[in-house]
């Protein structure tokens, strides 16, 4: 091959193959430490309102159980006049868990319990009373979708005459799409391992995709120095995109080793896994004109997601619709309904896992008006 060595179909070292098949490889929630404690989170049951008393007392009577800090009993956090935001961080105000008495949303984290071993402090944890003072929430993109707000990121700027185009094409589709809500949940779970060292050192395992954004974040969070943060992630792994932000468990997890003085790991359940980013919920309308022929006039892609109260999260969903295919006439639009909920965050192909979907779903009904084949009609675009 005139000396060029070939690469496709030749085998290529996994240098960390062997560890991973064999339970070498360890997830961030193994690394011992020297009198370690476990921590255990205790969830909201409520989408909405404030915390008027919680009760610890049962808990802090197991025996094995240190500490339980909530938001009146914990080390200084920064404030909201403060800079918490990370390098993933969407517009508005980032959520600090433990801050203060409101409730955001329904899984929110309002107390930590630290304990000798994970099953005490998941059982002190069941003893904790806490009673609300419930609002009303709403938690349904589609019951309030006039209350949306144009997306802070702008789309791109219409081209042609989208309008005029599509009033005037022979064939059109004008069809309307919803996707659901989509959660991570890689097989590692998040998980945080502060191995406490005198002077408030820190060296921290986290389940992360960023450990600089995190470091970074722990830095203004805490008002630590850079110099005594040190997040590793020695086997970074697929985390679909949960990974990009800093989860609730990594504060959790240093909070209390800055209490206590002391080594502490939070390992979140399955179940809380479901309660921060995800991929939000779409209702996509999509109008698309054609001739006779296939070969599209105008294409208009209005689509509204759902964020949190706090944050104003904005995905790449409608450019697509003005990139895929060939067309000089187009409009796109995307705006956010705030809702009770945690705030959305990217997942692996953000924007285009969505938006993509409900403009080929689009393309095959359009395929079916002209009644040609689908993989014509996209030739006939390309």
């Amino acid at each position: 091959m005139n000396g060029i060595t070939p690469v496709v179909g030749q085998p290529i070292d996994r240098v960390d193959g062997l560890a991973k098949v064999t339970g070498q490889a360890r997830y961030a929630g193994e690394y011992p430490g020297t009198g370690l404690l476990h921590g255990s989170v205790v969830c909201s049951t409520i989408a909405r309102g404030r915390v008027l008393r919680i009760d610890s007392s049962e808990a802090l009577k197991v025996p094995g159980v240190i500490a339980v800090l909530d938001h009146a009993h914990r080390p200084r956090v920064s404030s909201y006049d403060d800079d918490y935001s990370d390098a993933d961080s969407a517009e508005g105000a980032p959520f600090r868990p433990l801050f203060n008495d409101r409730v955001l949303y329904s899984g929110q984290p309002l107390a930590l319990v630290v304990a000798e071993n994970l099953e005490l402090a998941r059982y002190a944890g069941s003893l904790i009373s806490i009673e609300y003072s419930q609002e009303a929430h709403q938690t349904d993109l589609l019951a309030v979708l006039d209350h949306s707000h144009p997306a802070p990121a702008e789309t791109p700027a219409p081209r042609g005459d989208f309008a005029g185009q599509f009033a005037h094409a022979p064939v059109k589709v004008d069809a309307t799409y919803q996707t659901a809500n989509e959660h991570h949940n890689p097989m590692e779970p998040h998980a945080s391992t502060v191995l406490y060292k005198p002077g408030d050192q820190l060296e921290i395992h986290d389940k992360t995709q960023g450990t600089q954004n995190c470091r970074d974040y722990l830095h203004k969070v805490f008002g630590l120095p850079k110099d005594n943060v040190r997040v590793l992630a020695a086997y970074v792994g697929g985390a679909f995109g949960s990974g990009l932000r800093p989860q609730y468990q990594l504060p959790l997890a240093v909070m209390a080793a800055l209490q206590l003085k002391r080594s502490v790991r939070v390992t979140l359940t399955r179940q809380q896994m479901f309660t921060f980013g995800y991929r939000p919920r779409t209702l996509q309308r999509l109008r698309l004109g054609a001739d006779t022929d296939g070969r599209l006039l105008a294409v208009a892609h209005d689509a509204t997601g759902q964020t949190s109260r706090f944050e104003d999260f904005t995905e790449h969903l409608v450019e697509w619709s003005g990139m895929l295919y060939r067309c000089d006439n187009v409009a796109l639009s995307y705006r956010l309904t705030p809702l009770d909920v945690y705030t959305p965050l990217d997942m692996r192909a953000p924007g285009a896992g969505s938006g993509v979907l409900a403009l080929e779903c689009a393309m095959d009904e359009l395929a079916c008006a002209l009644d040609i084949d689908p993989v014509q009609l996209r030739r006939v675009n390309f």
